[in-house]
Formats: structure tokens, C-alpha cells, sequence
């Protein structure tokens, strides 16, 4: 019984650290409403739409602070020191609250797979197409990518905000054959990628030859999907969909770190969970009668909240200094749950 109440006590501070950083979002939004067609409608239809992936990046600490307040109440009422006075473990009572932790989170990793992603890129679409004049979905700000021997560099005009582009090509031997100057950038129904006010330079042993043409189409650069998928953050994609990117970064010989985090830090969310949880245990089970309730939640918070940010810095600290994102997702979740069970081991 206890176990549900548990969920619902996760649940509960999940959805409210959830709402409190909707909220944040929310402001920060509301500074684009009136760029292009964006209103206020919209900016509270993104936030929505991307509630469910803030709360499952939330989980870990939530499940800290659902454990100790859950522990928390045991205690309060004798319980906890009852069920210990049974001969229950305390390694027994940490399972019994990771078990159906964990299974959440599965079934949260599958919603991760299957339903967040549809809503965090029909967010993103939504709000890209929406601050976009032209209706097209390009990277924003200084972009750099690669399709085969052509090195395309995408940047928003500081004139007039479309996506200008600068493409490069090279032959076999590495030099420089064609350039290509487009003021103005959008993707065609058919994959095609459709240059205005563009500047040819086609470089060849007899010189260079210049011309400049109201309009060009390129097929072959990158598909509408994957233009798509380059706009959108890692974080939003599905498992799948990161394997894919990340393979195709590979093959056009670019790194995919920020794909490779994104990844990690999903598949890693079970065991900074679990992390959580047994590291709750020693705070509320080492003086099960004294621990007052209102300060193991002000501990457990700042210990969550200081996790989840210290995960994050990690990540990106790793992506610095080539480090390959399973060792900054991992070891830190595997350290903690290996000092929660030497903490709860270590309990009289």
C-alpha cells in the first residue's frame, strides 16, 4: 500500500518541479511572441507540449524527494521503525520502493520512444515555422554540415532573417571546385534545396568563372527530415532516431556528440533513479524517530536539484574534453548508488 502511495508522492513533486520550470519556459517564450506569425497562444501550446519531457528528465530527483517524504511519514507514524523491528531490512525497504520506481521509468522510456518525441517536435515545428517568414524550418544562427564532398554553412541575415547559405564543394583531390553565395535558403516539396540571389563561383584551371542567378535548386544537400532534425534538440528525439542521426553524422564524417549525450542520458535515467532512491535511505533510516521530516526534504532538494545539474554540467564538460558521454552519464549515477548502498550497509 505504502508502495502506491509512493508513486503518488513522486508524481506529485514530479509534476510540480515540472510546472515550476513550464512556468520559467513559459517567460522565456513569451519574449518571442510577435517574431513572424509567433503569439502567446502558441507559447503556452510549446510549454504544454513539452511538459512531459521536463518530467521525465525530472525523475531522478523526484524519486528523491518521493522517497524521503514517503520514508519521511513512515517514520513520523512508527512505521518505518516497526518494520524494522520485524527484521526488514533496510536494503529490502529501498527495493520495495525502487521496484515500482523502475518500472515506471520503463514504461516512461517507452513513452520516451514512442509518444514524448511526436510532442517535442510538434512543438518545435510549431514554433520554428511560426517565427519563420518564409515558412521554412533551417537551423538558426551559424551552422555548419556536410553532405558528401559539400560543406554547407547556414546563418540567419542580420538584414532581413532568412537563412542564408555558403556552399562549398571539393573534388576527389580535396580542392575547391565550386562556391556558392545564397542570401536566401528554403527547402522544396521535393527535397530539393532552393537557393535565391545567388553568387556561382565555379573554379576551374583555366580561372574562375562568376554568375549570378535570381534562383537555384540543388537536390541531394539534406532532405526536409533531416534539415528537420538538425533544427530540433537532441533531447527531443526517440532513441531510434538518435541511433540514426548519429549514424549518419558518422558517415558525412561529422561528430555527433550532442546526439551521443542525448542518448546516454536517456538510457542512464533507470539508473540515476535507483541512484536517488538508495540514497535516501541513509538520510530518513539512520535515526528513523528523530529525523525531522522538513528538513531531510530541504536536504534531499538541494542534493536533487544539485544531481541533476551536476549531471548536466558533466555531459556538456564531457562533449569539451572528448569524453565519451557513457562515462559522464554513467559513472556519476553508478558513484552515488554505490555510496547509497555503502551508507545504507553501514546503518547499526
Amino acid at each position: 500500500m505504502w508502495r502506491l502511495f509512493f508513486l503518488r508522492i513522486w508524481f506529485s513533486v514530479n509534476l510540480v518541479l515540472a510546472g515550476l520550470l513550464s512556468f520559467l519556459e513559459l517567460a522565456v517564450q513569451l519574449d518571442d511572441v510577435g517574431k513572424g506569425s509567433y503569439n502567446s497562444s502558441d507559447a503556452v501550446l510549446y510549454v504544454a507540449l513539452t511538459l512531459p519531457d521536463r518530467m521525465m528528465d525530472l525523475a531522478p530527483p523526484s524519486a528523491l524527494l518521493g522517497s524521503i517524504i514517503t520514508l519521511g511519514l513512515l517514520s513520523k507514524n512508527l512505521e518505518l521503525l516497526a518494520m524494522l523491528a520485524s527484521g526488514i531490512s533496510i536494503q529490502r525497504v529501498g527495493w520495495a520502493l525502487a521496484k515500482p520506481a523502475l518500472l515506471t521509468l520503463l514504461a516512461l522510456l517507452l513513452g520516451a520512444q514512442f509518444v514524448i518525441p511526436s510532442l517535442e517536435q510538434t512543438a518545435w515545428t510549431l514554433r520554428e515555422t511560426a517565427l519563420s517568414e518564409s515558412g521554412t524550418i533551417l537551423p538558426r544562427g551559424d551552422f555548419w554540415t556536410r553532405s558528401g564532398r559539400r560543406f554547407i554553412n547556414l546563418r540567419t541575415s542580420r538584414e532581413h532573417g532568412a537563412q542564408a547559405a555558403d556552399i562549398y564543394e571539393f573534388d576527389e583531390g580535396n580542392r575547391l571546385t565550386r562556391y556558392i553565395h545564397a542570401r536566401e535558403t528554403k527547402i522544396g516539396p521535393q527535397g530539393e534545396w532552393v537557393l535565391r540571389g545567388v553568387r556561382e563561383d565555379t573554379i576551374t584551371d583555366q580561372g574562375v568563372a562568376v554568375r549570378e542567378i535570381p534562383q537555384l535548386a540543388i537536390p541531394g544537400l539534406l532532405t526536409s527530415k533531416e534539415a528537420v532534425q538538425l533544427v530540433l534538440p537532441p533531447q527531443s528525439l526517440s532513441l531510434t532516431e538518435l541511433a540514426r542521426v548519429i549514424g549518419n553524422q558518422e558517415k558525412r564524417g561529422e561528430n555527433p556528440g550532442r546526439y551521443r549525450l542525448a542518448l546516454w542520458q536517456k538510457l542512464s535515467l533507470p539508473v540515476m533513479t535507483g541512484a536517488m532512491i538508495m540514497i535516501s535511505l541513509p538520510f530518513v533510516c539512520r535515526s528513523p524517530r528523530s529525523s525531522s521530516l522538513g528538513w531531510l526534504i530541504v536536504v534531499g532538494a538541494v542534493i536533487g536539484v544539485a544531481f541533476f545539474f551536476l549531471n548536466q554540467i558533466l555531459g556538456y564538460a564531457g562533449l569539451i574534453f572528448q569524453i565519451p558521454p557513457a562515462w559522464t552519464t554513467l559513472v556519476p549515477a553508478l558513484a552515488v548508488l554505490a555510496g547509497g548502498v555503502f551508507l545504507t550497509r553501514s546503518i547499526p
